[in-house]
């Protein structure tokens, strides 16, 4: 009279094990998108500190300048202008390394508050290349002109 629960005991047992089985492919996934995505972020990363180079070069006035680029650890990159209009970017991938959060904040002059806007924006790999989800963005300099754009407002 005991075989139910020794066939439902099974069945809970395969479930666990496909269920473990699956995690394990899935963590796998990961960490292998990462791998192949963390080069991509760091063509975006070095793209950006060209861009804030040329930035600065074509706009002289230290008023203008972009006066602070930092890159606090190898997921993140931190942009700013400490001169009114202020403008701070903070870019970070996330754990997973498919996605980077991107906050930007602006203050226009002394006792205006600031304004800070957040967004995200995704990678893939298509035919085993890394690339922007959005289709809009199809280059590096694409992503850098959307993430350096608030930078052009005096």
């Amino acid at each position: 009279m005991t075989s139910w629960i020794n066939e439902r005991a099974e069945e809970i047992r395969r479930a666990e094990k496909q269920k473990k089985e699956e995690l394990a492919q899935k963590l796998t996934v990961a960490r292998d998108l990462k791998a192949q995505l963390a080069p991509f972020w760091q063509v975006l990363v070095k793209v950006l500190l060209e861009s804030v180079k040329e930035f600065n070069a074509e706009f002289p006035e230290p008023a203008r300048q972009i006066n602070e680029v930092s890159t606090p650890d190898a997921d993140t990159i931190v942009v700013r202008r400490t001169a009114y209009p202020t403008v701070s970017l903070k870019v970070q991938v996330n754990n997973a390394g498919t996605a980077a959060t991107y906050s930007i904040s602006r203050t226009q002059r002394k006792g205006i508050n600031t304004t800070e806007t957040q967004t995200t924006f995704t990678y893939v790999v298509n035919d085993g290349q890394a690339a922007y989800a959005d289709p809009n963005i199809k280059s590096h300099e694409d992503m850098a002109k959307v993430l350096l754009d608030p930078f052009f407002e005096f």
